[in-house]
């Protein structure tokens, strides 16, 4: 390990390979990282990676065999790539095989003690299920999910799985015609009063910032524009690096990352925003708009008036959120929206 040339802080060697290519990798780069590295910690992970961008290709059986790989060495990764076997199967209609995985998976997962339990499996099976259409097993999951939730301490991890997991299961719950209970509408509940808690912080937020280029955020509550800033897919690495201090909020992947900003954008637009507009910036463009305007590249509002800027000069390269739900995403995955982050279980 190494490391780190902004933060002084250890990384892994998949990690520096990830910075240095400063772009989302290839599949087949992912793949040739883990032949080269045979023993390493991360190899599976490089793997699952592997796995996960051929198959948003749509090449489900060369996805299935790269997860079939990963799932030997076991551990976190091991359990990564048991999720993406499911996925897979789904994909390729062998929903018998699919349960069967999934029957393997809970077992192992049942047989931890609940503080050492990943909670990130639980919500991603049930994001795989709900996907597939398979909400009967997708509640089953997010009731153990909880479950394990509840049993597994007060940190704050547990809590966000927590408060997602509760809005599945009560999204789940309307879907298959189960009447809410206390625990749904106290979930929404909960939701309804972080978009409160959001409505309120857009409007400090640009309140308070200069040049805000024809943003109106009135005090009537009437409808107002708003722009989410997202980083570009090949520089996501390079970003965390750069603010390596954002990395609990943009996540590790960039996955988790795009998950974050549909939350926000669909914040803003139940916040009452007229319009909510995607904008799509990159670091090496950003740097230069810091430079030529003289601001600190490391303070916040300089990204948020990056934004704003980015959505005015660049008009062409500014998408209406949500997009068509048989439009491509905005994340630029390939797939449609309505099957990536326009799917019921990231909203």
């Amino acid at each position: 390990m190494s490391d780190s040339p902004v933060s002084g802080t250890v990384i892994t060697p998949y990690a520096a390979f990830l910075d240095d290519l400063g772009r989302e990798p290839s599949a087949a780069e992912c793949e040739r990282w883990a032949r080269e590295h045979p023993g390493a910690p991360e190899e599976p992970r490089a793997l699952v990676d592997a796995g996960w961008f051929t198959a948003r290709g749509g090449r489900h059986e060369e996805a299935l065999a790269l997860f079939r790989r990963a799932v030997e060495f076991g551990g976190e990764f091991g359990r990564d790539a048991q999720v993406g076997i499911v996925d897979q199967l789904y994909a390729l209609r062998r929903g018998q095989e699919a349960e069967e995985a999934q029957r393997a998976l809970r077992a192992e997962l049942d047989a931890q003690p609940a503080e050492f339990t990943n909670l990130r499996i639980f919500d991603d099976m049930v994001e795989v299920l709900t996907e597939a259409g398979e909400s009967e097993s997708a509640l089953k999951w997010c009731e153990a999910g909880l479950d394990r939730a509840a049993a597994s301490g007060a940190s704050p991890e547990a809590a966000e799985y927590r408060r997602g997991l509760a809005l599945s299961r009560s999204f789940l719950h309307d879907a298959l015609d189960i009447e809410l209970d206390e625990d749904d509408l106290a979930a929404e509940a909960e939701a309804d009063a972080s978009l409160a808690a959001l409505s309120e912080l857009v409007r400090e937020r640009w309140g308070d910032l200069p040049g805000r280029r024809g943003l109106d955020v009135p005090e009537d509550g009437e409808a107002f524009d708003s722009i989410v800033l997202r980083w570009a897919r090949e520089d996501f690495a390079a970003v965390r690096a750069r603010w390596p201090e954002s990395t609990a909020h943009y996540g590790e992947d960039y996955d988790a990352y795009a998950a974050r900003i549909q939350r926000e954008a669909r914040g803003y637009g139940e916040a009452g925003a007229a319009h909510v507009r995607m904008v799509t910036g990159t670091l090496a463009d950003f740097q230069a708009y810091a430079q030529r305007t003289g601001r600190d590249p490391a303070d916040q509002k300089t990204r948020q008036s990056y934004g704003e800027w980015r959505a005015a000069a660049h008009p062409d390269q500014t998408l209406l959120w949500p997009p068509a739900r048989n439009g491509p995403c905005w994340c630029d995955s390939g797939r449609k929206y309505k099957k990536c982050c326009g799917t019921p279980a990231k909203n």
